[in-house]
């Protein structure tokens, strides 16, 4: 036998344990891997179930997260009077400020009723110059203007006038 042959046959063989290797252990050996799990494998037998919290397990999630949220707020309340603190000494170290109202600031009717009239006085006087404008091109577009008439339908003469030839320009002469 020659030594072409004897590789071939061996490689067969090879070929025939790798399948029989696959057919065992479930995977195939011609297909390429992906990453992660394959698909035909299980949790060591375990059937997954949805995993839930307990109401005290949620609770105490919950206190958690209030108590984070108090924490920052406070922090926050903090730099936030040490900010007004610190900008209030370098403007008026000798001054003290009137303490600021919460209550919301209100126009009276009367004041707001002036507002009112002026701002519709306004508008009036908005509309009365447009309207102006609007007239004024109305106007323009109603009055015809007059055409350029030709020379020829007005008229004139079909003859040319005589036009005096122009004379020679003469150079001086300078005075040497």
């Amino acid at each position: 036998m020659r030594i072409q042959d004897i590789v071939v046959e061996i490689d067969a063989e090879i070929s025939k344990l790798q399948q029989v290797k696959a057919l065992l252990t479930g995977t195939g050996t011609t297909e390429k891997r992906k990453p992660g799990r394959p698909a035909n494998t299980s949790l060591a037998g375990k059937a997954r179930t949805k995993r839930t919290l307990s109401a005290e397990a949620r609770e105490k999630i919950a206190a958690a997260q209030r108590a984070r949220w108090a924490k920052s707020k406070k922090a926050a309340k903090k730099a936030a009077r040490s900010t007004v603190a610190v900008s209030t000494a370098k403007k008026a170290p000798t001054a003290s400020l009137p303490a600021k109202s919460t209550k919301k600031r209100t126009l009276s009717t009367g004041t707001r009723a002036e507002i009112a009239a002026a701002q519709r006085a306004r508008w009036a006087k908005v509309r009365k110059t447009a309207k102006k404008a609007s007239t004024a091109k109305v106007a323009k577009k109603s009055a015809p203007a007059k055409k350029a008439v030709h020379a020829k339908r007005a008229g004139a003469s079909k003859t040319k006038a005589a036009v005096a030839p122009e004379a020679p320009a003469t150079p001086v002469k300078a005075a040497s």
